[in-house]
């Protein structure tokens, strides 16, 4: 009985291993890159004392979204999100994403999609990797001083500087069958992530008029 039960139980691990290790090989490629030139800058305030704020309430990304699976299955969901971790079935905790399914992802009928999303996120949910934008201004003008410019020259002019926000991109393939009927779950599916660093381009706004002659 010992025997016969502890050969069942190595049976079904064999079975589960070999489940998880088909249900890896789904998705062939997730990628999540730039898309175009970002020109438009996120402005942060200054005043007499130095940089007070983000100015810009959201900024536009341009982001390419791309994921392919393997020839037995199709692209059935993504989920974009600005922070780490990013999963299709779970919550985000009040943290920005956008989830695309059904058409958007052509009804479960596509081995491959791609993408091309500008979406607006609100700048106080924008995952900052270093330096926030006025974190970038700020050092900004530490350099500067550094470099012989007193604190007012600095806040006198109009600086353009940079920083960087975090994306994932979640991908979700499913059998053909499952995918076609649109019958798919958490239960019948394997999902990739990739992540990628944005480079923003960042205005630090004038806190002090120029002296005029």
């Amino acid at each position: 009985m010992h025997t016969t039960r502890t050969i069942l139980i190595a049976s079904t691990l064999v079975v589960s291993l070999v489940s998880a290790a088909s249900a890896k090989d789904w998705i062939e490629t997730v990628s999540l890159t730039k898309d175009g030139i970002d020109a438009v800058p996120i402005e942060v305030s200054a005043d007499a004392g130095g940089y007070t704020k983000i100015k810009s309430s959201g900024h536009r990304f341009l982001l390419k979204l791309h994921a392919r699976a393997t020839s037995g299955e199709r692209i059935v969901a993504m989920k974009l999100g600005a922070f780490k971790g990013v999963l299709y079935f779970e919550g985000d905790g009040g943290k920005w994403s956008r989830s695309f399914a059904n058409r958007d992802v052509g009804s479960g009928t596509r081995r491959t999609v791609t993408l091309n999303v500008s979406p607006v996120v609100p700048t106080a949910k924008i995952a900052w990797q270093g330096p926030s934008p006025k974190q970038a201004c700020a050092a900004n003008m530490a350099q500067r001083m550094a470099g012989g410019l007193s604190k007012s020259a600095v806040l006198a002019k109009t600086w353009s500087v940079s920083a960087r926000a975090y994306f994932e991109l979640d991908a979700v393939a499913a059998r053909k069958n499952k995918a076609a009927n649109n019958t798919w779950s958490i239960k019948t599916t394997t999902r990739q992530r990739d992540g990628m660093t944005y480079q923003v381009p960042v205005q630090c706004n004038a806190g002090l008029k120029r002296k005029t002659s």
